[in-house]
């Protein structure tokens, strides 16, 4: 779950996980990956919350920015991250798969 220069944040409600966040740094941007908050749990502030403590994590690491990726059917979230001072880019992003469980 973490590594030198990768993790996975997880936030808490007693002992359910209720939300999770992946951070990694490639030594020159931060990234943070696959916010995912229990449907039963959204609107409370535990997304918001993880994007800080991923923020926190990267920082620590000397991240001097950082970047996340949103996939296009899930643009409703673009709000959340806009309200947290993230502005669209005009970065194009191109993939590749490289074997058949990518």
């Amino acid at each position: 779950m973490k590594g030198q220069t990768s993790c996975v944040l997880g936030g808490f409600v007693g002992s359910s996980l209720v939300g999770t966040i992946m951070a990694g740094y490639d030594g020159h941007r931060g990234w943070l990956y696959y916010l995912a908050v229990d449907p039963e749990h959204r609107g409370h502030g535990f997304g918001s919350d993880l994007m800080v403590a991923g923020e926190h994590w990267l920082a620590g690491l000397g991240a001097p920015k950082v970047q996340l990726l949103i996939r296009s059917d899930n643009a409703g979230i673009v709000k959340l991250y806009e309200s947290m001072g993230y502005e669209q880019s005009t970065t194009i992003v191109l993939g590749k798969a490289l074997g058949t469980d990518a």
